[in-house]
Formats: structure tokens, C-alpha cells, sequence
């Protein structure tokens, strides 16, 4: 299976930024090491500050500008541009301290630079690079030459070659570690879904489809405690459909879960995706109502009343089937048992007065009936 690319939006743009930078630093460090081994050396100072400062400075910097200018014109060709750089400085470290061995290992640098961009393609370019680079100054820089003979050549070739190996196989580990995120994340999304489905099903009324006891009284919480801190109105209505007994009696309670569903259905149309409706239990139904004043949270309780009332009930030989309602203010501090008590009271006075009506009273008025 072949090596995937980094996708866009890991920022690869950064990515080379980071890289260029370091390319600076080297010119500094190189700097900085080279200023410190001129108070050891035994060679005249200004041919050593020629050849070891002056002349690699300008050299390892030219290829970092070269680096900066790839950068900056952000083309399809930019990625190659900062590997070639990199090979650059790679091959003037070898060849201003070639009686270094350890320097030879500034070959790798440019691999693992590659290795960055996850495209394995990079990755041989770079060995291919590092690789003439190296046979170059092994054919024409005369310490290099002298220090290695074939075999030493044919060692550096296996060793560039074990370290894009290595790089690919850091990369490809890279990748599987990717898709090993990716599945456990697409697991975990997967998890949360069910969670909320669970957490809906359990927070939902099943015949109807509202919200139920359990999620009117959480959601209530929150509501109170908003409706203190910002100071927003806020109503509660108790409804309750009038009779309906009679029609689970004389039709059955399929007929009366088909009537109950189409009343759920007109209450939850005609109120605002701001409002909240649950079925409270059995034939009843709580709605609350935020941020309007009394007089509109009437009008919307009476506009459902009015609803309810024109619906057609095929099923049923009763001309219509309507419903009372009781609507109670909430009061700053209010009590949520005396807020909910205000409005289930104001429903009784609606039913004693003849049902099919809407009724607001408030609490402490609604407790003495």
C-alpha cells in the first residue's frame, strides 16, 4: 500500500517556516563554532577566518535564501526547493569539515527534513541528492577523495540507503498511527452520537414525540435560573385535554393516541423554536414560553386553544376535541414548585369555569381556589 500525503490542512505552509528556520540556526551555530575553534587553531588567523568563516557563512547562508525565496513564492515546487537547500547545506558542512567523520552525518539531515512532508517520493529525491552530493565530493574535494576509498564509498551508499529506509518506515509507522487516530476519533463521534440518541430517547416522550416529565423539569431548572440572572420573562402553561377519558372510553385508546399525537403535534406547530413542550403525563401537556410579555404568551396560548379546537378527528364522532389551559407568570424567586403550582391550579379554574379556555392567575391567587 502506498504512503498517503499529509493532508492540507496539517499546515504545511508552518511546517516549512519551522524548517528554514532551522537552516538559519545552523548558519549561526556554524558561525558561533567556528569564531570559538579560531583561538585553538594553528593556522594564520585570516586564512582560517577565510576558509572556515567567511566562505562557509556566505555559502550555507546563500543556500538558506535560496530556502526563503522558495518559501515566499509558495509555488508547486516549493517542498523541493527547501529539500535541495537542505542538501546544500548538508554537502558544504561535509566539505568544509571533511577530516571530520562525524560530519558525514549531516547526510541525513535532508532525509529526515523529507520524511516531514510524508510523500516517500521526497524522500528519494533527497537520498538521490545526498547520494550525488556525496560521490561529487568524493571524486573531486582532494581530502574527501583521500579519505574515502571504495569500500568506504560503497559503506556511505549503504548507509544513505538504510537511513531512507529507516525514513520511509518512520513515515509509514507515522501514517499508520494517522489512521489509527482517525479511527478512534470516527469511534468516538460514533459514541457520542448514540449517546445522544440514548439521551434523547430517554428525555422523549415515545407516543408523541415531546419531551417528557423528566426532561420539563430539568429544562425548567435552567430556565429559572436564566430567567434570575438576566431578568427575562418567562411563562408556564399546564394543558390538559378536555374529556378525553370519554373518547379513550368509547373508542379505545388507539383512537385516543391518534387524537392525543395530532393535539401534541398543533401545540408543538404553534410556538416558537425558543419555547419548550413536553407531555407532562397521560392527556396533559406543559409549554414554556420565554421571553414575551403576559399579554402575547396569552394570545399564543389562545391561538392554540383556537387550533386545537378546529382540528378534524375523523376517527371519532365528536365534532371537536379541545382543550384548558392554565398560564402562570414566573416571578423573580419564585419557587419552581409554586411557579408550576400556579399554572396546574389556574388549568382547574379553566376546567371549573367551563373548559375549552386559556386562564391566567397568579400563584398566590391560584392556591386559594
Amino acid at each position: 500500500m502506498g504512503i498517503a500525503r499529509l493532508p492540507a490542512h496539517l499546515n504545511h505552509i508552518a511546517w516549512n517556516r519551522k524548517i528554514i528556520n532551522v537552516f538559519w540556526v545552523i548558519v549561526f551555530v556554524s558561525v558561533c563554532v567556528e569564531v570559538i575553534n579560531s583561538f585553538f587553531t594553528e593556522r594564520p588567523l585570516k586564512e582560517f577566518y577565510l576558509e572556515f568563516v567567511l566562505l562557509p557563512t556566505l555559502l550555507l547562508s546563500l543556500a538558506a535564501f535560496i530556502a526563503e525565496w522558495g518559501y515566499r513564492k509558495q509555488g508547486k515546487y516549493t517542498d523541493y526547493i527547501i529539500i535541495g537547500s537542505a542538501n546544500l547545506i548538508s554537502g558544504i558542512l561535509v566539505g568544509v569539515h571533511s577530516e571530520m567523520y562525524v560530519m558525514y552525518a549531516c547526510f541525513f539531515f535532508p532525509m529526515l527534513i523529507s520524511t516531514i512532508y510524508f510523500d516517500k517520493k521526497k524522500i528519494w529525491l533527497s537520498f538521490g541528492i545526498s547520494l550525488m552530493i556525496y560521490l561529487g565530493l568524493a571524486a573531486f574535494h582532494p581530502i574527501v577523495r583521500e579519505l574515502n576509498d571504495v569500500m568506504a564509498q560503497l559503506s556511505m551508499v549503504c548507509i544513505l540507503l538504510t537511513s531512507t529506509t529507516i525514513c520511509i518506515g518512520i513515515m509509514s509507522r507515522g501514517y499508520e498511527i494517522g489512521q489509527h487516530l482517525i479511527k478512534t476519533q470516527a469511534e468516538h463521534q460514533e459514541l457520542m452520537v448514540k449517546s445522544t440518541i440514548m439521551e434523547k430517547q430517554v428525555k422523549t416522550d415515545a407516543l408523541t414525540g415531546l419531551y417528557n416529565h423528566m426532561a420539563f423539569y430539568e429544562y425548567m431548572d435552567v430556565l429559572l435560573l436564566q430567567a434570575d440572572t438576566y431578568h427575562y420573562p418567562l411563562h408556564l402553561a399546564v394543558i390538559d385535554i378536555d374529556n378525553f377519558k370519554k373518547v379513550n372510553d368509547t373508542y379505545g385508546h388507539g383512537i385516543g393516541d391518534i387524537v392525543l399525537k395530532r393535539i401534541a403535534s398543533a401545540i408543538k406547530e404553534n410556538v416558537s423554536t425558543d419555547d419548550f413542550v413536553a407531555r407532562y403525563g397521560g392527556e396533559e401537556f406543559v409549554v414554556i414560553l420565554n421571553d414575551v410579555d403576559e399579554d402575547k404568551a396569552f394570545r399564543i396560548l389562545e391561538n392554540i386553544r383556537a387550533v386545537v379546537q378546529g382540528l378534524e378527528h375523523s376517527e371519532i364522532l365528536e365534532e371537536s376535541v379541545t382543550i384548558s389551559a392554565g398560564l402562570q407568570t414566573y416571578r423573580t424567586g419564585m419557587h419552581k414548585q409554586a411557579f408550576f403550582e400556579g399554572a396546574d391550579n389556574s388549568l382547574y379554574v379553566a376546567k371549573r369555569q367551563g373548559k375549552n379556555r386559556v386562564i391566567i392567575q397568579e400563584c398566590s391567587e391560584a392556591l386559594q381556589i
